[in-house]
């Protein structure tokens, strides 16, 4: 993975893809699928940064990240979203389990995957109370986990909860890989309009979020409007500095 705004990324999709699936056979670690909010509290909080580098892979949950990388770097880069990556993984014949969410969602999974020729009973939940990460018991949904032997684990819980609840629950298992996809079961199982085309190519993954989920995206948007410019332009000093020495 290399560096962008102080975060680790891994842009080669299929090198993302390789190493989680390879590490899922016999070791263990957890990949974070990283939105402009997840950077954003990054940049303000270095222990949950620390979180996200480290990571065994990291891939970029959005567009407009890329895109800015991209130009501050001179490279191709391409986002990977984590609904894309679930809807993709989520038909493997292996042991998988889904922790978070809800039961109604979990069942609808099921159903969709057996419907498209996957084997439904290879998925498991675990479901979770409403808690703050410190509350939970890591050793008990561990010893389920590890009784399963999953080679993935989708953990959704919404950023940057999930991404917490990974860094504490590691030691705690024995393998698999842990993946923290927040809203992309609900994009699976349609209870968030999937991200059209057009949102995909213009860059404005964003603003469709915000047209579907006003309330709940504004207070994101302003944020990351606060402090994405911020980061741009220290990221660009930062690669000014580096070529002049």
């Amino acid at each position: 993975m290399k560096s962008y705004f102080n975060v680790k990324f891994e842009f080669n999709h299929q090198q993302l893809e390789s190493t989680i699936e390879e590490t899922s056979i016999s070791n263990k670690g957890y990949c974070c699928f990283i939105d402009a909010t997840s950077l954003v509290v990054s940049h303000k909080n270095k222990e949950f940064r620390d979180i996200l580098n480290a990571a065994l892979a990291n891939s970029c949950d959005g567009s407009y990240i890329a895109m800015l990388a991209s130009k501050i770097h001179n490279e191709d880069l391409k986002e990977y979203i984590g609904p894309d990556f679930f809807r993709k993984f989520i038909y493997k014949p292996y042991k998988q389990i889904i922790i978070g969410n809800t039961q109604e969602v979990f069942n609808k999974i099921k159903k969709i995957v057996d419907e498209n020729g996957g084997d439904s009973s290879l998925l498991h939940f675990i479901p979770l109370p409403f808690k703050p990460v410190d509350g939970f018991d890591y050793n008990e949904i561990a010893g389920i986990i590890n009784e399963v032997e999953p080679r993935f684990i989708w953990v959704s819980l919404g950023a940057p909860k999930q991404e917490q609840f990974m860094s504490r629950l590691l030691p705690h298992i024995n393998k698999g890989v842990m993946i923290g996809v927040g809203a992309a079961l609900n994009y699976f199982t349609g209870e968030v309009k999937d991200i059209p085309n057009w949102a995909r190519k213009t860059h404005l993954i964003w603003l469709y979020r915000i047209i579907t989920e006003p309330e709940k995206q504004l207070k994101r948007c302003r944020e990351i409007v606060q402090v994405l410019p911020k980061m741009y332009f220290q990221e660009k000093k930062n690669i000014k500095n580096t070529s002049a020495q």
